[in-house]
């Protein structure tokens, strides 16, 4: 019935730091743009809605719709969401080096939330969040012995 999970939505405050933070921050690629998107009042269910998209993907395979509004109505205070919030609560990422991938994710804007670290079974992860709030997770999976 659903033939295709082709990408996800992230409302951002600002397109070009969003942008910069996802693409040079966590290595995902620019694909396509597209500025003054007009007629998309019923669909937001926002009255005179005019937004500027750019999607984003990364090499593992996820796409990314980073959008804004041009009105700058934007609600929120960009800080970290509650982890108990409803929706979505975070993206997850893989990566080589814990301590690294959260210094990069502050290099480019984005949060720590180093009271979340932790080590589980399979390695060590921890929140951080991009600079409109969405949390990400990094887990460094520990190898085998």
């Amino acid at each position: 019935m659903f033939r295709l999970f082709p990408h996800f939505g992230i409302h951002v405050g600002d397109l070009a730091r969003a942008t910069r933070f996802y693409v040079e921050g966590l290595g995902f690629e620019r694909m396509d743009r597209a500025d003054r998107v007009e007629g998309l009042e019923d669909l937001l269910g926002l009255p005179d809605a005019v937004t500027h998209t750019q999607f984003v993907r990364h090499p593992g395979g996820m796409t990314v719709e980073l959008w804004a509004l041009e009105s700058g109505r934007s609600t929120g205070d960009g800080q970290a969401k509650p982890s108990n919030e409803r929706g979505l609560s975070h993206l997850c990422m893989v990566v080589d080096d814990l301590d690294a991938a959260a210094a990069r994710i502050v290099d480019y804007g984005g949060m720590r939330l180093d009271a979340t670290r932790t080590h589980n079974g399979y390695g060590r992860l921890m929140f951080c969040a991009d600079p409109d709030g969405v949390r990400i997770e990094i887990v460094e999976v520990r190898q085998p012995a």
